[in-house]
């Protein structure tokens, strides 16, 4: 995208998305941003995958067949139990993403992954129905969505730095605002740390300090406490904590804008 390769951009993510379903929700992004270019690859190369490419190998019956399936077991399934066809694993401790740690913490459920029969197990702080657990999640989700536009700035005010940040904020709102976000997929905060990292070597902000020192303070307790931390949501905190950290750096940063002494200190 910063080199306006809005094609290859497009059919990346929608190759994501193919991959594992939730990078789609970045179209969001590329459409609030006018890359129209860009949505529509990534809209392309998901009817290449979902559509195109199921029907030269399996014929169009039966191809429609195996997407309608799952559409309606996977992708729009999703009560009291969990999401699609995996129950056991919406509510269990290993699901960092809103979803599981809000049902988990805010219900009366099973947080252990075991399918065989088990004695169950919980951790929750409150016992609230799930009509309004999904309230509040759909609360927290907009009120993060509006967060995001809010810090970004406009296209004319847009650097390499800010870029940087924008990403990196694009990336944590992905990870905890999907239906399921497992240990291996946080592998993608080495991005949001690493613009973190950089901000803290050229510029002066104890909060971004605190964010980074508490974010991985939360993230070290999967090593004493592998289930357990991961039960009370340690990693969905952390993710939360860079968002909060890396939206207000972000204010700082535009603030100082205006400033150019400050900011070429800022940015080095």
């Amino acid at each position: 995208l910063q080199c306006n390769r809005q094609i290859t951009a497009g059919a990346l993510i929608g190759l994501a998305a193919g991959i594992k379903a939730f990078p789609v929700v970045a179209i969001l992004y590329l459409l609030y941003r006018r890359y129209w270019i860009a949505a529509a690859s990534l809209a392309a190369t998901l009817t290449l995958l979902l559509v195109a490419f199921p029907i030269a190998a399996r014929g169009s019956a039966q191809a429609g067949t195996d997407l309608h399936r799952w559409t309606e077991g996977m992708l729009f399934k999703y009560d009291e139990k969990g999401f699609g066809q995996r129950a056991g694993r919406s509510h269990a401790w290993k699901n960092q993403s809103i979803f599981g740690v809000a049902n988990l913490l805010l219900r009366h459920v099973d947080y252990d992954d075991k399918y065989e029969p088990h004695r169950p197990v919980y951790a929750n702080v409150a016992d609230l129905g799930f009509s309004t657990v999904n309230k509040l999640i759909g609360v927290t989700t907009l009120l993060a969505g509006l967060i995001y536009v809010a810090v970004l700035p406009g296209r004319r005010r847009r650097t390499a730095e800010t870029d940087a940040i924008e990403f990196a904020l694009l990336l944590l709102l992905m990870l905890v605002f999907t239906p399921f976000a497992f240990g291996y997929l946080f592998a993608w905060l080495l991005y949001p740390f690493t613009v973190l990292t950089r901000r803290l070597m050229f510029g002066r902000s104890p909060l971004l300090l605190f964010t980074a020192i508490g974010a991985v303070a939360l993230l070290a307790l999967t090593i004493p406490f592998r289930i357990q931390a991961q039960v009370y949501g340690n990693i969905f905190f952390a993710t939360i904590l860079l968002f909060v950290g890396l939206s207000a750096e972000f204010i700082r940063l535009q603030r100082m804008a205006d400033d150019p002494v400050k900011l070429s200190t800022s940015i080095g």
